[in-house]
């Protein structure tokens, strides 16, 4: 059959026009609806308990069932086809030095913006701002969060910001200060314990008491400062670029710390296996039962390691507390603040330090990306200052939250339950569940480590928070300049040929001290050429910033 064309038209006409009707005024009809894409934001390292954290967080910000709505992603820590400078940025935000080496000036702006979020030290929050490597967060958003968990942000002034209108760029999750761990049954009580580290500190601890410091090398600067401080607390004096360090005070510490610490590795990510294996060794020398100390002898070398009644470590808190139970009964374990000095009544020292979420200044940008991951972060911060994200921390690394509530709010079977977990091999909640319901038995042991574990860190909390006992201070050196401390010590402190002073013939005994003095004097001028030289590179660089800016259009 033929169709003219008039009648075609009208056919096609009609065929429209039925459509046009059917489909509500020329619109599509309306295909499977999309699932929306989630909000996502980036971060990178850590360790793996961030790792655990994240997942924690996700299932708390996403319903089961929903659509997810947020995501954190972690990006992988090396890259093969990035620069050098990247790898060794990214080697550190994943190392035993997370974002305290990151002294590559202002080019580790550029390293950062691949990242969103991540987790940074509390002592360098400051200066991070100040170079411009970080982006605010919202007062209107944080703030009510902040206030209702009683956490106090750290505060700063960024570049280019009003210097009497502070912004809140770091957000603190944990807090610490640090301490001096002691066995307790090498002494009578604590204040034997005192008198015993200032002898050992000022000349030679007193006979069966080991002289010999476990630490573990990391960040050893934190331990120098504060004990310097407790003879000297305005050192190192700084007039313009010039540094004195060659003080009294210096050389007694150095002095006392180069006969008694023991570090063997240097605790970076190049050397990590080493270092771990050598930290294994100071803890259990520490850790270990306590025995009488005998000195050292010349008929032969020694059988067994040299017992330990001191530790030195930033890590204590981990390594005397770990998940699967504390290496030695926590019981035996007392602490005191950092201090060399014979008055027992003057408080001791501390370098501010804990952990604190940090944005990249990336988040800063208008881009749609940047706004999502504001969301993301936002999110993140609210179940990280909650009581459930505190406890998560708290349950992951006993580390002293920094919601100041929550430790007394926590009983021991609340610690006890995580001990009980792990021996179980089971998910927490799952466990906290079984033994309510009566249909799991909490074992004795699991109750005793609770026990032991909230009593001890509720006295470091309790100390912490007093300040006739600790007086937590700012770093009052740069990033750089804490980096080139921390080389110096260790290069001090590393194993010598000879034996320490106090095993030498009394003969020889004032000779060994003559050449002593001269070494720790020699050291501490090569300190301050270190820190001087790195003063004038800080200087210089901002004079070069500045003259840039002036000259741009």
């Amino acid at each position: 059959m033929t169709v003219s064309c008039k009648t075609w038209e009208a056919l096609c006409g009609w065929v429209l026009a039925a459509a046009l009707a059917f489909t509500g005024c020329g619109e599509s009809s309306p295909g499977p609806k999309e699932t929306p894409q989630p909000k996502r934001a980036f971060y990178r390292g850590y360790g793996f308990w961030f790792q655990d954290l994240v997942q924690r967080f996700q299932k708390a910000a996403n319903p089961a069932g929903q659509p997810r709505r947020y995501e954190l992603i972690r990006l992988p820590d090396f890259d093969p086809l990035a620069p050098e400078l990247y790898q060794q940025t990214a080697l550190m935000l994943s190392s035993v030095y997370p974002m305290t080496e990151l002294s590559f000036g202002a080019r580790a702006s550029e390293m950062l913006q691949a990242v969103d979020v991540l987790v940074a030290n509390t002592a360098w929050v400051e200066e991070f701002a100040r170079n411009g490597w970080l982006a605010p967060f919202d007062e209107n958003t944080c703030g009510p969060m902040l206030r209702e968990a009683g956490v106090e942000p750290v505060r700063a002034a960024g570049k280019g910001d009003d210097a009497k209108s502070l912004k809140i760029y770091g957000i603190p999750i944990t807090r610490a200060a640090d301490f001096l761990f002691y066995r307790k049954s090498y002494f009578r009580d604590a204040d034997e314990a005192r008198r015993a580290w200032a002898a050992g500190m000022s000349k030679a601890f007193p006979p069966k008491v080991p002289p010999i410091i476990a630490a573990d090398g990391q960040e050893f600067f934190r331990f120098f400062l504060p004990l310097v401080w407790s003879l000297e607390p305005g050192w190192p004096q700084q007039t313009h670029n010039t540094f004195v360090v060659n003080t009294p005070a210096a050389r007694a510490v150095l002095g006392a710390m180069r006969r008694s610490v023991r570090l063997t590795s240097w605790p970076s990510a190049a050397n990590r296996m080493p270092f771990l294996v050598d930290l294994k060794q100071q803890v259990n020398s520490f850790t270990g039962e306590p025995r009488p100390f005998e000195p050292r002898r010349d008929e032969g070398p020694l059988t067994a390691p040299l017992p330990t009644g001191w530790l030195l470590s930033v890590w204590a808190q981990r390594i005397l507390i770990t998940a699967w139970g504390p290496p030695a009964p926590l019981a035996d374990v007392g602490f005191f603040p950092l201090s060399v000095s014979t008055n027992a009544a003057a408080p001791g020292f501390s370098l501010g330090g804990g952990k604190c979420i940090v944005c990249s200044q990336q988040l800063a940008s208008s881009d749609p990306g940047a706004q999502a991951a504001r969301e993301v972060v936002t999110e993140l911060v609210r179940y990280l200052l909650s009581e459930a994200g505190q406890r998560t921390l708290f349950y992951d690394q006993f580390e002293i939250p920094a919601r100041r509530s929550l430790l007394k709010s926590l009983k021991d079977d609340d610690v006890a339950a995580v001990f009980g977990a792990r021996r179980e091999w089971c998910d927490y909640d799952a466990y906290v569940n079984e033994v309510r319901g009566g249909s799991r038995q909490m074992d004795e042991r699991s109750r005793q480590f609770g026990r032991e574990t909230l009593a001890l860190l509720r006295g470091i909390e309790a100390t912490m928070e007093d300040p006739a006992r600790v007086n937590v201070r700012p770093a009052p050196l740069s990033i750089n300049q804490t980096t080139q401390l921390d080389g110096f010590l260790h290069r001090v402190l590393a194993p010598s040929a000879g034996p320490p002073a106090g095993d030498a013939p009394p003969s020889d005994a004032a000779a060994m001290a003559e050449a002593e003095r001269k070494f720790v004097e020699q050291s501490l001028a090569e300190l301050q050429v270190l820190l001087e030289a790195e003063q004038r590179f800080i200087a210089a660089g901002a004079v070069a910033a500045g003259a840039r800016k002036a000259a741009s259009p």
